[in-house]
């Protein structure tokens, strides 16, 4: 079935025990999947991601019964197709028992899955890049529906236009309002729109140590220094996130760390990153970028740019130590 189809399907008390989501499309695979857990209302949940797959582990969970759970709900995020037998036992699981549930979702696949979809029968929902705008607001509309956030359609258009029409980063920003009202002028004061392709390749060759003076000063004319500074911290944030969490558990779980999953290749890029500094690099790192924004901030007579551009140089010289 298509999205229209799913959305119906939605609305009926009689919602199917296990489900297929696939196609070119993650951010919506990711709020659909959202929508069908709170049909299933599971009491306790087992959730596996992409290389964590194991079939005695997923069958297990499924099969031996729970002295604190009656509803149990198992979520598998893969990228390529498992194996066909090991998915039939798990569906033949749901089908003997209507209190076990599953959702399939399947990343990064936009060919047609006929084999998949024999194996569902018709409890399954492909989806498509979004084509247009409007598609993609109505979306952040329901994701921010979703988050119980009180929000405009002129505030989502906003959100969606500040990340250069990225609807992946879009609807990312909206976790941080959950439950919030959120208008036109929060986003502006709280969601920096940097060009974040340019961004990006800024921030990949700040931690690679190539030559920036080229990209620096492309930014600095095209941004402020503060919400440049903002975009420094969270990246920094997020990346020091990983490291931590991995220390503590012995392993990265980014639906824990970031309350979403990215694609393999941007969490295989986010892993090297994090892990290539050491948590008294990133202690230095937080000290200098909060430190360099007290001053922006404060002290009237600076020269900004040239500010700014001295304390990245000590930036620079805190990733070589």
């Amino acid at each position: 079935m298509y999205k229209k189809d799913l959305q119906l399907l939605l609305t009926k008390d009689n919602f199917p025990n296990f489900f297929l989501l696939y196609g070119g499309d993650n951010f919506q695979i990711e709020l659909y999947a959202d929508f069908i857990k709170k049909k299933y209302l599971a009491d306790e949940s087992l959730k596996v991601y992409f290389e964590e797959y194991n079939f005695a582990q997923a069958s297990d969970f499924l099969a031996l019964g729970s002295l604190f759970s009656e509803k149990k709900l198992l979520e598998l995020k893969l990228n390529k197709k498992p194996n066909t037998k090991e998915l039939k036992a798990l569906i033949e699981l749901c089908q003997k028992n209507q209190d076990n549930f599953l959702i399939l979702e399947l990343y990064d696949e936009n060919s047609k899955q006929n084999e998949l979809e024999k194996i569902f029968a018709h409890n399954f929902a492909r989806f498509f890049q979004i084509s247009n705008p409007k598609e993609a607001i109505e979306l952040l509309e329901l994701k921010a529906k979703n988050l119980g956030i009180q929000c405009t359609q002129n505030a989502l258009f906003t959100l969606f236009e500040s990340f250069d029409e990225n609807l992946y980063l879009a609807a990312a920003e909206l976790n941080k309002f959950e439950g919030l009202e959120l208008d036109e002028k929060k986003i502006k004061e709280y969601c920096y729109s940097l060009d974040t392709g340019s961004f990006e390749h800024f921030f990949e060759k700040l931690l690679k140590k190539e030559h920036l003076k080229t990209e620096l000063e492309k930014i600095l004319d095209h941004s402020n220094e503060i919400a440049f500074l903002n975009f420094l911290l969270h990246n920094f944030f997020r990346l020091f996130k990983i490291a931590l969490y991995a220390k503590i558990h012995g392993r990265v779980d980014f639906k824990e760390i970031l309350a979403y999953v990215p694609p393999p290749k941007v969490a295989q890029s986010l892993n090297f990153m994090a892990f290539s500094l050491k948590i008294e690099q990133y202690k230095e790192i937080f000290n200098l970028l909060l430190t360099t924004e007290y001053e922006l901030k404060t002290n009237s007579k600076l020269s900004k740019k040239e500010f700014l551009i001295c304390e990245l140089l000590k930036l620079v010289r805190i990733l070589k130590g």
